[in-house]
């Protein structure tokens, strides 16, 4: 009998961020499956006006729609941090960090609304799934999420991201040299750009080195920054082309957080054959492991020397084309999907 799998899907059709494109990679597997029989929580009075929009997010019409959850499921998914539909189910819910915990807003009803959810799928949760063992060991410690109440189930690399042409490129990065940012650098701090751009700055002062690219829903107005947009083509399944095309065109990506509990775009483009220059932080290390350049999240010096290294020496980046390329092949969704659909079953019984 397939597993009957009802899960929130609140950041199908909209959500932009790792968090969207986790949900939507898993969930466009899932529909694959003959042995899942899965539906899809819309919420409000009229979900089926859902429906054409979660279709072609997923690539697939093979589920229903539901507004509410009830006793006729095996078990429930929230898949973006919160628990937003109450049910008596099994459930499981994936926290992809702790966030408004380790950087709570100043402000006391904002912090209580950005924390409720999270505080909800830690005391509701049958199961949790932590994205990281950096990400478990945070969950533990700021939400007293038990240890043996967590799995760490790590993202995987959708296959279209392999070395290629860098084509489409948007219109303003070609014929450029360009380190690609990925992200919102003004409304995410821990991405920490500020820190990137003076580096980038300082790296070349004389404004004779490659630009750099922001790929993300805005960028600030500073001299040298090209913003390439939002990208967002995966809300669509089987699109995906222009980020694509940015890891392949860029010499490098840039990623300084300070504050990750996974890195998407790090093994994306890896796997695309792109250098990557991470910060020495959070889960960057476990996830990215030895191929690519690390530098301090504080240290302005050693990051304009490491982005010149990279740009400068061809036969260093070629190195970590091929030791990055690897690393990233061993991060598969279909591999992620088994074990999600295991921990399902088993939460089920």
């Amino acid at each position: 009998m397939p597993l009957r799998l009802i899960v929130d899907a609140r950041v199908i059709a909209e959500d932009t961020r790792g968090i969207g494109r986790y949900a939507r990679a898993v969930l466009r597997r899932l529909a694959e499956r003959d042995d899942v029989a899965l539906t899809l929580l819309a919420g409000g009075p009229f979900p089926q006006r859902h429906r054409s929009a979660y279709a072609r997010a997923l690539g697939s019409d093979a589920f229903s729609v539901r507004a509410q959850p009830s006793r006729d499921f095996d078990v429930i998914w929230h898949p973006a941090n919160g628990t937003f539909f109450p049910s008596t189910l099994p459930s499981v819910a994936t926290i992809h960090d702790a966030v408004p915990f380790r950087y709570p807003n100043a402000d006391p009803k904002r912090r209580e609304h950005a924390q409720r959810p999270f505080l909800r799928s830690a005391e509701t949760a049958s199961r949790v799934i932590a994205v990281s063992h950096f990400g478990r060991s945070e969950l533990h410690d700021l939400l007293c999420i038990p240890f043996e109440k967590m799995e760490v189930i790590e993202h995987g690399v959708d296959p279209s991201f392999a070395p290629g042409p860098a084509e489409p490129l948007p219109e303003a990065l070609r014929g450029k040299r360009f380190l690609l940012f990925v992200g919102d650098p003004i409304a995410e701090p821990r991405k920490n750009f500020p820190l990137l751009y003076e580096a980038w700055r300082r790296a070349w002062p004389s404004g004779d080195g490659p630009a750099l690219a922001v790929a993300g829903p805005r960028a600030p107005d500073a001299s040298g920054v090209i913003h390439v947009g939002k990208l967002a083509d995966d809300l669509v399944a089987g699109a995906g082309e222009t980020l694509r095309a940015c890891y392949r065109g860029a010499v490098a990506l840039a990623m300084a957080s300070y504050h990750e509990t996974f890195g998407m775009p790090m093994l994306e483009a890896m796997a695309c054959g792109t250098p990557v220059v991470a910060a020495r932080a959070s889960a960057l290390l476990e996830i990215g492991g030895d191929p690519p350049l690390y530098a301090p999240t504080d240290d302005a010096d050693a990051w304009a020397a490491a982005l010149r290294r990279v740009v400068e020496d061809a036969a260093l980046r070629e190195s970590m084309r091929g030791a990055g390329t690897e690393r990233a092949n061993r991060f598969r969704w279909d591999e992620s999907v088994r074990r999600h659909l295991g921990l399902f079953r088993n939460v089920a019984r």
